[in-house]
């Protein structure tokens, strides 16, 4: 069955968070997170992302950015949050939009990693450059 509804997206969304605040490697990192205020973003979030809904009006790359600043962020981090949102879906769908989810993640990941971490080829003026 693949993701169909926002009630899909909760699942997936809530099942990862049990996962990820429990991981030994990066459960550390969502430390003092109000989990019931920040789920229902999250679902605004992807079902945004999977249905273009334009639910979501937050400001990712900023609460990553302060994220890093309080307690710095690793490439393993970016890997495993990766591994366990891939994980999560497929233990819970299959499909188009389950396909899809999974390639927003992996694109998330590598535009956060390389904002956070630099490890991006190109610098930051060239990556924000006009678009031709």
């Amino acid at each position: 069955m693949d993701i169909a509804s926002r009630a899909d997206i909760a699942t997936v969304v809530n099942a990862f968070y049990r996962k990820a605040t429990r991981d030994p490697l990066i459960g550390y990192l969502f430390a003092g997170l109000d989990l019931e205020a920040h789920l229902p973003i999250m679902h605004d979030f992807w079902e945004n992302l999977l249905f273009r809904t334009g639910a979501y009006k937050g400001g990712m790359m900023y609460k990553h950015l302060r994220l890093h600043a309080r307690t710095p962020l690793e490439e393993a981090h970016f890997v495993r949050w990766l591994e366990l949102f891939t994980q999560t879906v497929d233990e819970h769908f299959s499909g188009e939009k389950a396909e899809l989810a999974k390639q927003f993640a992996r694109s998330i990941a590598a535009t956060l990693r390389s904002r956070i971490l630099g490890a991006s080829p190109f610098p930051l003026a060239v990556q924000d450059g006009p678009k031709f």
